[in-house]
């Protein structure tokens, strides 16, 4: 069996349980772990479905418009093209296990925005999310109320 990967992503440990390349390109697995309030910005995948299992804690799924709260042992997806993301609601730190179909180079991806420092890097991650299908949403700020 072949040794894991671990990455840090948006200051996030990942670690790579089964790499697109074992499953020849069919899915990918991995874990995350987030403190309280941690997860990634909202975005987009051009090219991949998502599944989500909360392992430890309380997160919270966004699906663009709603947030749905996710305690331990439960699982919530979220197809391509979708704005979504996810947080640690909780008090403690957090582990949720992502099933990313097809898996791609989503691996390669990890690894080549883990190097990044934001929000001085922000031109350069925009750059490598293009490349691999990922757009990050900018919410639209509130309307003011007359």
């Amino acid at each position: 069996m072949p040794q894991s990967t671990r990455f840090t992503v948006f200051g996030e440990p990942v670690e790579v349980l089964v790499s697109s390349s074992e499953t020849e390109r069919a899915y990918f697995v991995m874990t995350q772990v987030s403190p309280p309030g941690g997860g990634p910005p909202p975005h987009m995948h051009q090219h991949e479905d998502e599944i989500f299992t909360v392992l430890q804690g309380e997160y919270e799924i966004f699906d663009g418009k709603h947030w749905h709260k996710l305690s331990q042992g439960e699982t919530a997806h979220k197809r391509r093209g979708s704005v979504h993301t996810f947080r640690n609601c909780g008090t403690t730190e957090g582990r949720l296990q992502i099933v990313i179909v097809p898996g791609g180079g989503m691996e390669d991806y990890l690894r080549a925005i883990s190097v990044l420092k934001m929000p001085e890097d922000l031109a350069r991650l925009t750059k490598i999310s293009d490349a691999y299908g990922i757009r990050f949403i900018v919410p639209e700020p509130p309307t003011p109320s007359l």
